[in-house]
């Protein structure tokens, strides 16, 4: 067997979490072709979400259907590749669907292995397993990440009412410490990142937290 064939590509977790709270927009963001194909390409192998109280549940399909359920029922027209979905018996029709929708990405076929849960009593070995992590921005997942030196994709939920969380996220983004976006930025922002812009937080390094109070009490920054 030559060197191809036993080389195992290393499992890279882009992690997501939206703590305890209700955060669609950002399970919606990471959930479509586009970005999970971006993922794909940077070297990423799998996409786990941690969705909260949210009410979206995300896909753990594939990106394509699976073409050999079509052609069991001879469904595909193997010149064009056509399905021909309505010619299908109800019954056919059903099985398919039922497949296709508890489908899995294994990542045998070249996708991302995608999957997702609700809540743990501690996300602490998701974090330290994952090689990016994309957070709400709570500032107790944002500093538990920064810790242990794991990149970090802090996405302000917009429709939190005073968000002071997103003045912490922006401050920690000028220094350079993390990347910040909203669910609408994200997949520009990974398109465009570069992790080796990032610099380390130090623990000790309470400037930001300082500046963010200064703010909120209508101190001048300096």
């Amino acid at each position: 067997m030559g060197d191809t064939d036993d080389y195992i590509k290393p499992v890279r977790t882009v992690f997501v979490t939206v703590g305890t709270t209700c955060f669609d927009a950002l399970v919606k963001a990471v959930d479509t072709h586009e970005f999970k194909r971006e993922l794909f390409a940077r070297g990423y192998t799998h996409l786990l979400i941690q969705m909260g109280r949210g009410s979206y549940i995300p896909t753990k399909n594939p990106d394509h259907f699976n073409a050999m359920s079509f052609q069991t029922c001879g469904l595909i027209n193997m010149e064009n590749s056509s399905i021909c979905f309505e010619s299908c018996p109800l019954l056919a029709k059903i099985n398919i669907l039922t497949n296709f929708f508890t489908m899995q990405s294994t990542g045998e076929d070249g996708s991302l292995v995608v999957d997702f849960f609700t809540f743990s009593s501690s996300i602490a070995d998701n974090l330290r397993s994952a090689s990016l992590v994309i957070s709400h921005a709570g500032s107790g997942s944002i500093f538990e990440t920064l810790r242990l030196r794991k990149p970090l994709i802090v996405v302000v939920n917009e429709d939190l009412m005073d968000n002071h969380q997103s003045e912490l996220a922006e401050e920690l983004a000028e220094r350079k410490h993390l990347f910040c976006a909203r669910p609408q930025t994200l997949y520009q922002t990974i398109a465009t990142m570069n992790l080796e812009s990032l610099l380390p937080y130090h623990p000790g390094d309470a400037a930001p937290v300082a500046k963010l109070i200064n703010r909120f009490l209508g101190f001048p920054d300096d």
